[in-house]
């Protein structure tokens, strides 16, 4: 059904809406997948398959319960050498049999795969997938994720109208134009890890021949639909606690609600602070499309410099440091080199300076659960 707008001076162009369909058109999962032993057998495998592929397209191939594939000549640099193409994702992998804190295979699952799919069901043949060179997952860890909302809009968004009525964290915007014609509109630069996208679905399908996409919307007419559609990359999901695919789902509600009410909305300017004025009536149903998300559970995101890193985080560049100064020192033994360490550190702190510098960081990592830092215990809260 279309929704009536209230007329107002500051109105777009639309004055009904229609809402059509909201989801993920894109996830990008990092996976840490356990090789058996015969690893470097398979990766030989690999290795020879993707050099054969280097002057063609890409050769097919077969999995041990007949799903075909390609050997792409490609990979994912830096980290992954391995390129392989099923019908419902790409899958990258490293050439590494062992993975550390960073995923050893990345997988992109196609946009028509999860509109047509669950993702329960994408995770079943990844497993089917991967165990056929001898892998089995050990977790999944959300890399980038679009989540999008198609209406139908009774005439086209101008750009003059998103730059009256948009409240946003980012000042960057760029707009791509067919003559006077707005076909899509960007907040946030190119690359960043938040960027949002509204944009012509209708005429974008009709260029990208994903007309499968009338039936989901269940219309034949494809003009006048568009999509609002953010991108979110890993070092945003991390300040929202997503660890992993569960924490995702669980929170998606609580994301679109942060992503259309805090970081861009469109809102009637009818007062001089933006983030007192109404949000538009069309707006407001783009905000309502979390609800069939998911639960808003309250997550609030959480910056860079409010997250606290763990120790088995910290311990790597530490690490990475002894192994400069004993080599600058000339220390060969393990033993030795953290002894040596140890000593340069005594040498060059004294017991003033350490509880200086302790308690300006117990201050600067905030509250972790104990009111008045980890050892004062007499407060009376």
């Amino acid at each position: 059904m279309a929704s009536s707008v209230t007329r107002h001076a500051q109105n777009p162009p639309a004055e009904n809406f229609q809402f059509l369909l909201c989801g993920f058109d894109s996830l990008d999962l990092g996976l840490f997948v356990k090789w058996e032993t015969n690893w470097e057998e398979i990766c030989s495998s690999l290795e020879s398959k993707k050099q054969t592929a280097q002057n063609q397209k890409g050769i097919t191939d077969t999995t041990d319960i007949g799903r075909e594939f390609l050997h792409l000549p490609s990979g994912k640099p830096p980290n992954y050498r391995f390129h392989l193409q099923f019908l419902e994702y790409h899958l990258y992998l490293a050439s590494s049999k062992e993975y550390g804190t960073s995923p050893n295979v990345y997988v992109s699952i196609n946009s028509s795969a999860l509109w047509h799919l669950k993702i329960g069901c994408l995770l079943e043949l990844l497993e089917f997938d991967l165990a056929n060179f001898g892998g089995t997952i050990e977790r999944v860890q959300p890399s980038r994720v679009d989540l999008c909302a198609d209406f139908r809009l009774d005439a086209p968004l101008s750009f003059p109208f998103l730059e009256t009525h948009r409240t946003a964290r980012s000042r960057k915007t760029e707009t791509f134009m067919d003559g006077t014609t707005l076909e899509t509109f960007y907040c946030g630069a190119p690359g960043a890890p938040m960027r949002l996208r509204i944009y012509d679905k209708g005429k974008e399908i009709c260029k990208s021949n994903k007309l499968w996409f009338a039936a989901l919307w269940n219309t034949d007419d494809l003009t006048g639909i568009w999509r609002v559609e953010y991108q979110i990359r890993r070092s945003v999901l991390r300040q929202f606690r997503v660890k992993d695919l569960d924490g995702l789902l669980e929170m998606l509600g609580s994301i679109w609600q942060y992503l259309t009410s805090e970081w861009f909305s469109l809102r009637i300017p009818d007062n001089d602070k933006a983030e007192r004025r109404t949000v538009h009536p069309w707006w407001q149903a783009v905000q309502g499309c979390g609800a069939l998300l998911g639960d808003n559970i309250g997550i609030k995101r959480i910056y860079a410099s409010d997250d606290v890193q763990s120790i088995k985080e910290i311990l790597p560049h530490v690490f990475g440091r002894m192994i400069t100064i004993a080599a600058l020192s000339g220390v060969k033994e393990r033993t030795k080199s953290i002894h040596h360490l140890c000593k340069l550190l005594f040498d060059s702190t004294d017991d003033d300076k350490f509880n200086a510098k302790y308690q300006e960081k117990l201050i600067k990592l905030g509250y972790r659960g104990t009111l008045g830092g980890a050892e004062d215990d007499s407060l009376p809260f």
